[in-house]
C-alpha cells in the first residue's frame, strides 16, 4: 500500500481545508482501515522489535531525539528540497565549506 503521498489522505486533507470535517473524516477512517488491512508497510530494514508498530517507534524516536524514523526521511528531505531552492540549491556548498 502507498502510504505517502495516498490519495485518500490528500483527499481528507482537502475537505478539512473546505470545512467539510466530517466527510474529511469519513475519508481519513477509510485510508486508516486500509493501512491497517496492508500488513507490514513499515519501510525500516533494520532489525527491530518495533518494526511496524508507528506508535513505539515514532514514540522512542522523539523520546532520544537523535535522529528521525526512516519512514519520515522522505518527506523531510522533500521540504528540505524545497526550502534549498530558494537559495538556488545551495545548501549542499555551504555545508562543504562550512566543515
Amino acid at each position: 500500500m502507498k502510504i505517502d503521498g495516498n490519495e485518500l489522505a490528500i483527499l481528507q486533507d482537502q475537505l478539512y481545508q473546505q470545512g467539510r470535517e466530517e466527510e474529511g473524516w469519513q475519508v481519513k477512517q477509510e485510508f486508516l482501515k486500509q493501512v491497517r488491512e496492508s500488513g507490514d508497510h513499515c519501510p525500516c530494514q533494520q532489525a527491530c522489535p518495533h518494526h511496524g508498530n508507528c506508535f513505539e517507534c515514532v514514540t522512542i524516536h522523539r523520546g532520544h531525539r537523535d535522529h528521525l524514523p526512516m519512514c519520515m526521511w522522505d518527506m523531510v528531505n522533500e521540504r528540505l528540497h524545497s526550502l534549498s531552492r530558494l537559495t538556488e540549491c545551495t545548501l549542499c556548498k555551504y555545508e562543504e565549506e562550512h566543515k
